[in-house]
């Protein structure tokens, strides 16, 4: 039993000096190349949240190139308080439109309109307004058959039969 305390309190020891030379040993160099990394990877995820926290690491290397003597434990908070600032800024100030909120945007317009029902094929119904036609659900439904929009599921209209 004293020989696992003894291997396990060693090996909590290797972590701790590993990390205090990590965090002794970071430079302005560190953040660079992980900033760039960051960005890079975001080029091939499409997902922006990447991207800001890259920029805070290449911010965070321009900070300590200017102060290098900064300690590794104060460089690691200032980029963990950058990193959230800027990705809280960005979600609230540039959200991501997709494709998909802009169809249930364009969908949700369309509450209240009738419409007329022109194909059911395995249960979905396709109804036309306008010139295009949008996939709708509903029950007792048959083609040629005037429907009321009375809700919208993703870009999927909710139909009731018209009275």
């Amino acid at each position: 039993m004293a020989l696992i305390k003894v291997i396990i309190s060693s090996h909590n020891e290797y972590k701790i000096i590993l990390m205090e030379m990590i965090f002794e040993n970071l430079n302005y160099m560190h953040w660079l190349v992980l900033g760039l990394a960051l960005v890079i990877i975001e080029l091939f995820l499409w997902s922006v949240f990447l991207l800001w926290i890259g920029a805070s690491a290449i911010t965070v290397s321009i900070i300590f190139y200017l102060a290098p003597s900064t300690s590794g434990t104060m460089q690691l908070l200032i980029f963990v308080l950058i990193s959230i600032s800027t990705t809280y800024l960005a979600m609230k100030y540039y959200p991501i439109k997709t494709v998909d909120d802009q169809l249930n945007n364009k969908a949700k317009s369309h509450i209240g309109k009738e419409c007329e029902v022109m194909s059911i094929e395995d249960g979905i119904a396709k109804v036309q307004i306008g010139n295009s036609l949008w996939f709708a659900k509903g029950l007792d439904l048959n083609v040629g058959q005037i429907v009321q929009i009375v809700d919208v599921e993703s870009s999927t209209f909710i139909v009731k039969p018209s009275k």
